[in-house]
């Protein structure tokens, strides 16, 4: 005969279903620290409205293809198999595109395009990339005021917890920096929005705006991690001060600290317009979706992401 379920076995079933069914009672589930009930920004508000919209013609379209699911793709041989699905087509990924001689387009804008119709710094002639950002959340082209207001929306998210800063600071200055960025994002895991609300029977349909929000999060504090990490392997250590009167990657170029100059920041700009999306084939993408697909939070997906991207093969997440 089996063995009989082991204790907690009907619970984590329980658990499972909730997020399915709506939610189980509240002493069929642990108590984690909850998660902050203050309502959305009037920007972050208005870009789910925007990916709220968009999923749902997205699904109507998915739907359509499916009617036609035993349509064939493509064959399969034994050499594609053997070297790792090379050229196999087994993915959907509508952020970007990668073709072999127009180079990646962006929801189907090629990056000559993006760079000319997104909202630009005052001055400015390089795309910002928090317009890249909305323009593959969304399929949209934002306004000024929108990319202003998402600007501000990512300033104020940006605070790195002290403990974080002190994990960075334990690890031996010599650390290659693709590692200490991950150390930092899983070090950042602990107050992942997407966790708290699964533990607390998140429903299904919820899944992405707790994602969302730990994205924005990310995003946010990313540049003053990487700022730390530059400083502390190539520098004195010393971190210039944040300016929240500058764009997104403005501030970044500032607080590198590598000068001060108006081109060093639009140079920033594009280089990080232009690495916005890399379609989803490549390691790292493959990677982090991948690992997202197990519902493990953005920050874990982050970072195995960022573990594929320091592969020798993959330009050793070019830390200089």
């Amino acid at each position: 005969r089996p063995p009989p379920p082991q204790p907690g076995a009907m619970h984590r079933v329980a658990r499972l279903s909730a997020h399915v069914v709506g939610g189980a009672r509240a002493d069929e589930r642990p108590a984690p620290a909850p998660t902050s009930s203050a309502p959305a920004s009037p920007i972050v508000a208005a870009l789910k409205g925007k990916i709220a919209a968009l999923a749902k013609e997205r699904s109507a379209l998915k739907a359509e293809l499916l009617k036609q699911g035993d349509t064939k793709v493509q064959d399969v041989t034994v050499e594609m198999c053997i070297n790792g699905a090379r050229s196999i087509k087994a993915m959907v990924t509508e952020t970007s595109d990668l073709d072999a001689s127009k180079g990646i387009a962006y929801r189907g804008r090629s990056l000559f395009e993006c760079n000319k119709v997104l909202p630009k710094a005052p001055g400015g002639e390089c795309a910002l990339p928090e317009a890249a950002f909305w323009l593959l959340l969304t399929g949209e082209v934002p306004s000024d005021e929108e990319v202003r207001q998402l600007t501000q929306e990512l300033h104020s998210r940006s605070a790195v917890p002290q403990n974080v800063l002190a994990t960075l600071a334990s690890l031996p200055a010599e650390t290659h920096p693709m590692t200490q960025l991950s150390v930092c994002m899983l070090a950042l895991q602990k107050d992942s929005k997407f966790t708290a609300g699964y533990q607390q029977g998140m429903k299904k349909n919820e899944y992405w705006e707790a994602a969302l929000e730990d994205a924005l999060d990310l995003v946010a504090k990313i540049p003053v991690v990487a700022a730390h990490i530059y400083r502390r392997t190539f520098k004195d250590g010393k971190v210039p001060a944040y300016d929240s009167k500058l764009d997104w990657a403005g501030n970044y170029a500032q607080m590198l600290g590598v000068n001060d100059s108006q081109a060093f920041k639009e140079v920033t700009r594009l280089y990080l317009m232009l690495h916005a999306d890399h379609e989803g084939g490549n390691v790292s993408a493959h990677t982090s979706h991948l690992v997202g697909s197990a519902l493990s939070d953005p920050y874990y997906a982050w970072a195995a992401g960022l573990c594929g991207l320091a592969g020798a093969l993959h330009g050793f997440g070019h830390p200089g």
